[in-house]
């Protein structure tokens, strides 16, 4: 069983983060991996809980986000081999901490899109080694795009929540896909109409 270490990013760390979480500690378990999966926010909050509406969205999708308890973004080195941030804004605040990890930072939808127009990870491939290459293949310019964003539903009622939950486990089982070298699952990762077909 192959390890992999990941660092989910959002602002508050009560919302997106926390849900991004729970679903890849089970996403990536269910595919074989060995996970070690935190999450951390860009603002100065820590010591909150996951709010209630997050909380509700979790459990309908069988997480469990009550004892979840917010932590802001550490100053680097993040000994990580993949960091999930949940917009380019938060792409760019751990890349200004650290751009030594410009290969391995990506937005949900992003990962699975890049991989598809690269070869497929080879048997003897590391995990880490993969990521790379993926990253490597990425056009020039920021990371991600508007349509690769997860919308911050804080303060929106629970529908906001569910349609975050719902948007971040079809990304986030993409993603598993792509590092684990199988088929996406129906449904492609990113939004579901109107999606830019560039990188």
């Amino acid at each position: 069983m192959e390890s992999v270490s990941v660092l989910v990013v959002c602002t508050g760390n009560t919302c997106r983060s926390p849900l991004a979480e729970a679903l890849l500690l089970r996403l990536l378990g269910e595919a074989g991996f060995e996970p070690s999966v935190r999450s951390a926010g860009t603002l100065g909050w820590s010591e909150r809980p996951a709010s209630a509406h997050a909380v509700t969205a979790g459990a309908e999708r069988g997480l469990d986000l009550r004892g979840h308890v917010s932590r802001r973004l550490d100053p680097p080195p993040y000994d990580v081999d993949l960091v999930v941030a949940m917009t380019r804004d938060h792409a760019g605040a751990v890349l200004a901490r650290d751009a030594t990890l410009a290969t391995r930072t990506y937005l949900p939808a992003e990962f699975a899109r890049l991989a598809r127009r690269v070869p497929r990870r080879a048997d003897d491939e590391s995990t880490a080694a993969y990521i790379h290459r993926v990253g490597v293949a990425r056009p020039a310019g920021p990371i991600g795009r508007a349509a690769d964003e997860i919308p911050d539903p804080a303060g929106e009622p629970l529908a906001a929540y569910r349609r975050v939950a719902e948007r971040l486990e079809r990304d986030l089982a993409a993603l598993t896909a792509a590092l684990a070298g199988r088929d996406e699952p129906s449904g492609r990762a990113g939004p579901t109409a109107g999606e830019d077909q560039r990188w």
